[in-house]
This record gives structure tokens, C-alpha cells and sequence, in this order.
């Protein structure tokens, strides 16, 4: 075992200076984790819970689980969120962190509004290295067991109506460290994303979806999607991720107070050989604030 976790660790190091945070295929349906202004798009309390499982089949491979609710604050434009997160990594990496984000919305016209966002809270990140030191000098700097805390800190921006958005955000623009000699703190995230939502007779809707995410010392990676929604219960999607997978998406409305998702990655890495593709579930939860109709809102 600890033979193929040493090969998956060298292929995380690799690849974790393109993505230092976890990344999800179902943002679109629910993008707190990537833009805090995203809590001020409704009056409801909206609770969520995803589960990623990547690379199926390769062992050490990374789990990943979200929980995020947000609301707005007495009915008004001002709205609250919070964000839990847990990225867990063979017997060696684990990261856990919670996050409050504060977003204001305003009124632009009868269909379209602009919110602000920030973002706060902490992490931790620690690595065990001491399981490997039966490969590996103990004596390495290298392989010394790591226990580093951050603080974090983002903020976003956000357009959007019924039909269409776009926002603006770096979820976690500046980090803060307990030590700042480690170099494995995390760079600045910086994200746009966009939509628009077409509709295609009385029982379809087809939405284009898109996000661009960049790290400095790393190339730009864009998440692209379509999505069709028939008759306002399912949605069928396909997306693409640069250098990473192709990938197949389902959403259902169970009723107007309950959503599920699922979605599978392709993986298009030189890794794909020997996994069996990432499995993501969703599960969402609206609960309307003093006994009024949910609405629903297709982009998020």
C-alpha cells in the first residue's frame, strides 16, 4: 500500500500547483465554494451537502466533502453563509476548514442584481508523513510531519437575473500561516465565471455554463458545461475540464424543497489507466423563510 501511496504523492505534488483547493464537477448548482457573493442570491435558507470520491479504484486517492448553507438575514439584501470543508488523502494529507462569508445584493432592475461578498475563516492542513518512513530516510526534511494552521481570507462579486450571471472572485486571496517558513501554504485563487440560461420551447431549457480558475505559477484551467433541463423536474449535463476529464452530470428535483445530484469524471490524465473515474454526490435542501414559496432559480 505504501509503495502506491508514495507514486500517488509524488502525483499530487506535481499537480497541486495547479490546484491547491478541491475542485468540484456540480459547482454551478451551488457556488459558494467558489464565490462568496453567491449567498445573496435568494431569501431561503439553503442547505448542502456534496460528497467527491476521485479516482475510484487507485489507492490513497483523495476524498473531498462540502457542507455550506446560507441565508438572507431577516429578509433583507444583506445574507450570511457558511462553508465546511474536509479533503482527506491516503493515510498522509488531510485539510479541514470553516468559512463565513458576508454578501450584499442590490437591485440594478426589475430582473437583474449586483452582489459583494467576503469571505473569513480557517484551516488546517496536515501531512503524516512518518507513514512512509519505511520507504525513506526519516531524516529527509522532506518527509517531516507537517501541522500548519491559516487563516483565510476572499471575497467576490457577482451579476445575475433569472437568466443569466457572471461573477468575479478569489475565494482565497490572502492566507496567513502560523508559519510562514512553510512553503506549502496556499496561493491566491483566482476565479470568473459565467452562464446564461436559454429556453427551448415550453418544457426545455438548455444553460451554458463556464469557469475559469488561474493560480499564479500555473496555467489557466476553464470548466465548460451545458445543461438541459426537461421539464423543470431533470437536468442532463456534459462538461469538460482542461487537463483533467470529461464529465457526465444529473440533477433532480425531488420536489421544490429538494434536489439531488450526481456526476462522474472521465479522467483524461495519465493517471486514468489506473482508476475508475470520480463519483460526486449532491444533496440540497431549501427551507422558504416564514412559510412562503421557494422559488426556484435554475443557475443556482
Amino acid at each position: 500500500m505504501k509503495g502506491v501511496l508514495t507514486l500517488f504523492l509524488n502525483l499530487f505534488l506535481v499537480s497541486a500547483i495547479a490546484q491547491q483547493r478541491p475542485m468540484l464537477t456540480q459547482y454551478m448548482f451551488n457556488s459558494l465554494t467558489v464565490n462568496p457573493a453567491y449567498s445573496a442570491i435568494g431569501n431561503d435558507l439553503n442547505v448542502a451537502a456534496i460528497y467527491r470520491q476521485q479516482w475510484v479504484g487507485f489507492e490513497g486517492a483523495p476524498n473531498t466533502q462540502f457542507l455550506t448553507m446560507h441565508s438572507a438575514i431577516n429578509q433583507s439584501n444583506s445574507s450570511l453563509g457558511l462553508v465546511v470543508m474536509r479533503d482527506h488523502i491516503g493515510e498522509v494529507i488531510n485539510e479541514t476548514g470553516a468559512f463565513l462569508t458576508f454578501a450584499q445584493r442590490m437591485k440594478l432592475s426589475e430582473t437583474t442584481y449586483l452582489a459583494v461578498g467576503v469571505l473569513a475563516g480557517t484551516s488546517r492542513y496536515a501531512a503524516n508523513y512518518s507513514q512512509l518512513w519505511d520507504q525513506v530516510s526519516s531524516s529527509d526534511p522532506i518527509f517531516q510531519n507537517e501541522s500548519i494552521g491559516s487563516t483565510n481570507l476572499g471575497f467576490g462579486i457577482m451579476l445575475f437575473s433569472n437568466r443569466f450571471y457572471a461573477g468575479l472572485s478569489s475565494p482565497f486571496m490572502l492566507s496567513l500561516t502560523n508559519d510562514p517558513t512553510q512553503i506549502n501554504h496556499d496561493k491566491p485563487h483566482y476565479m470568473a465565471q459565467g452562464g446564461y440560461l436559454v429556453p427551448l420551447g415550453d418544457n426545455f431549457m438548455l444553460k451554458h455554463n463556464i469557469l475559469l480558475k488561474y493560480v499564479n505559477g500555473a496555467p489557466l484551467e476553464a470548466d465548460i458545461s451545458e445543461g438541459l433541463l426537461i421539464h423543470e423536474a431533470i437536468w442532463l449535463g456534459v462538461a469538460w475540464r482542461s487537463f483533467d476529464s470529461f464529465d457526465g452530470i444529473l440533477q433532480m428535483y425531488i420536489s421544490r424543497n429538494l434536489q439531488v445530484g450526481y456526476s462522474y469524471d472521465f479522467t483524461t490524465t495519465k493517471i486514468g489507466p489506473v482508476q475508475k473515474g470520480s463519483h460526486e454526490l449532491m444533496l440540497r435542501l431549501t427551507f422558504p423563510h416564514n412559510g412562503s414559496t421557494s422559488r426556484r432559480c435554475y443557475f443556482f
